[in-house]
């Protein structure tokens, strides 16, 4: 490893990646966008291997010449062997406990490397940390949400709401004491470690953090535009110093799947698809993170299956959830294909789909 005099320059750029689900896509794309108007800065993209891969490969790489891709560690000891059957999830909270040390090592290694230090910090928002990393640098912190513009609003307000709220047995209090929420908003349409209790989980906490790390930011970017939702888009620019809009993200230089086309279709859901009627299917996604309890897994599969309507399911849990049979019977009667893993894109655009069931996350 070369070791240079190190000169600061705000052309250069840490971009630190959550390297899971949709995430990495959305902040690639961002960073294209910001590519395109700022063609002399230059941005190291820290996010792990297999997610680096899948993005800068092949087809994938066009359009990225100042984006350089440097691969960090996973958080994965050597030889580890996932201890339950959510091996996705054990990977996120080792990833997550160990992303502040995994982001620092990997800044000065590059510092060190090309002689060059970091004048801008780029990061997903759920990366409250950053924010402590960018203060030791001397430089900027600047945050990506891509999800909705009212759930990051609810995890800015967590304290406050579990202020009002106060403890178990209070989930039908209405959140009107929040601005932008009317009466018909209440307790129970938020997640249990918003509202009240012990908030014990590494996503949970990290959510936490966030909501009061994030007024501290440079400038907090979001997938969304200001008619979206008026109000609380007002009251976001009130607690954070700069609220920047760019949503929606998906229409902004769309990154290219480099999965080869046997290894897309092996489960055959386009051709499935394109045997059904235009806005006939409901497509089912959780993601690959959100895991629904078995009990819902169920009442869900069996509403799908009594309505008789056509649906496609992405799933990766615990097939045992559904009903017996419950495969077998729908595959048989051509009305549902359930598959572990989908392009989704490629999906949502079929002209088949006509609802897509998910999370609001």
């Amino acid at each position: 490893m070369s070791h240079k005099v190190a000169s600061t320059s705000p052309q250069n750029v840490a971009v630190l990646v959550f390297p899971f689900t949709s995430h990495p896509a959305a902040l690639l794309r961002l960073l294209r966008s910001i590519s395109t108007v700022c063609p002399d800065m230059q941005f190291t993209f820290f996010n792990i291997s297999r997610s680096n891969s899948s993005l800068f490969s092949g087809s994938g790489n066009k359009g990225c010449a100042n984006i350089k891709p440097y691969n960090v560690w996973d958080g994965l000891p050597d030889g580890y062997i996932p201890l339950s059957g959510n091996p996705l999830r054990e990977h996120l909270e080792l990833f997550i406990d160990n992303a502040p040390r995994i982001f620092e090592r990997a800044i000065k290694e590059v510092e060190a490397e090309t002689g060059h230090k970091f004048g801008c910090l780029i990061s997903d928002a759920l990366f409250w940390f950053a924010g402590d990393i960018a203060e030791k640098m001397h430089v900027a912190w600047v945050t990506s949400w891509i999800g909705e513009i009212r759930s990051l609003f609810v995890h800015i307000e967590t304290d406050l709401i579990r202020d009002e709220v106060g403890a178990p047995g209070q989930e039908n209090k209405t959140l009107e004491f929040l601005p932008g929420f009317s009466d018909e908003f209440r307790a129970s349409d938020l997640t249990k470690e918003i509202v009240f209790g012990e908030i014990e989980s590494p996503l949970a906490r990290m959510l936490h953090k966030m909501g009061q790390k994030l007024p501290q930011a440079a400038a907090v970017v979001v997938n969304s535009f200001e008619t979206m939702d008026v109000e609380v888009t007002e009251e976001l620019k009130k607690r954070l110093q700069k609220l920047v809009l760019v949503g929606p993200l998906h229409l902004v230089m769309p990154v290219q799947s480099i999965v080869s086309n046997d290894e897309e279709e092996k489960d055959g859901c386009l051709q499935w698809l394109d045997k059904h009627e235009p806005a006939s299917v409901a497509y089912v996604s959780f993601g690959t993170m959100v895991a629904l309890p078995p009990m819902e897994v169920a009442a869900l599969a069996e509403a799908l299956e009594e309505g008789g309507f056509p649906f496609l399911w992405s799933f990766r849990g615990n097939q045992e959830d559904f009903p017996q049979r419950f495969i077998e019977r729908t595959n048989g009667l051509s009305i549902g294909k359930v598959v572990p893993w989908v392009n989704q894109e490629k999906i949502l655009n079929h002209t088949s789909v006509g609802v897509h069931v998910t999370h609001c996350g």
